[in-house]
């Protein structure tokens, strides 16, 4: 199945003129992922602009040495939305679209394999639509790396508020909202651009966002727990109980 360029063109022209805003947008594979937080308790949503490329995602999807850090505490937008922030209801995602190369990647559990499930090309572009209204919040155009937002739920709407994105954090494959403090899996959806077939895969690393940072890292590999060894005084006792009980045995056989 080949997508239509009018499919394409729709896609592209949604978010028209958001290329120069903080999060780059509609450049392909130089679309950068972005982080979007949201605590229902306060209404608020964060979102940090990574400046991470689709591209350089793509690259170490198998690469277990590949890791990120991001330190947000000075950051005054991450100050504001964490103090007084109801941690235990915190949700977030984060995700980068491609439309140009039908693609995307995401947190959330593994994607399904079936080849009905438009992940690439439709994911893409709601990702895509969800980043030009976080860039309608941002302060104007600034390519710098690491831009962050703050809006409220009470602001107008289309300014990056996590709940407008229903329609990809909702479930569209899966649910791919993690809690505040939970390391989530980042899963990438790609579409052969022929067939229409879905190519789905599990990175290595996994996103955290906990205490005042978000990093992207392999899981660590707890050790199995060393043996034990026992205590002389046990071996001990053990070789006396079996004289004993030879002891025993023998004055039995002699009555």
């Amino acid at each position: 199945m080949k997508f239509a360029k009018t499919l394409i063109a729709a896609a592209l022209f949604a978010s028209a003129g958001a290329a120069n805003a903080s999060i780059a947008n509609h450049s392909g594979g130089l679309n950068e992922a972005f982080l979007s937080a949201y605590d229902i308790s306060t209404g608020k949503t964060f979102t940090l602009d990574t400046g991470v490329t689709y591209n350089e995602l793509v690259a170490n999807v198998n690469n277990a040495a590949y890791s990120l850090n991001f330190d947000l505490s000075a950051d005054a937008n991450w100050t504001n939305f964490i103090t007084g922030a109801k941690t235990s209801v915190i949700k977030y995602v984060v995700a980068v679209g491609d439309t140009i190369d039908f693609g995307a990647a995401i947190t959330g559990a593994p994607l399904a394999t079936t080849a009905q499930v438009l992940f690439g090309m439709d994911t893409a572009n709601k990702i895509e639509v969800h980043v030009t209204d976080i860039n309608a919040k941002a302060p104007g155009i600034n390519d710098a790396q690491n831009v962050s937002t703050l809006v409220l739920d009470s602001e107008a709407a289309g300014l990056g508020q996590h709940g407008d994105a229903a329609s990809v954090w909702g479930g569209w494959i899966q649910d791919p909202q993690a809690s505040y403090g939970q390391s989530v899996g980042f899963q990438l959806g790609q579409m052969d651009q022929n067939t229409g077939d879905n190519i789905p895969s599990t990175f290595k690393g996994e996103w955290k966002l906990a205490g005042n940072s978000l990093s992207f890292a392999a899981p660590a590999i707890t050790p199995p727990p060393a043996a034990v060894p026992l205590p002389a005084a046990v071996w001990m006792f053990g070789a006396g109980l079996m004289g004993v009980l030879r002891l025993n045995r023998r004055k039995s056989m002699a009555l």
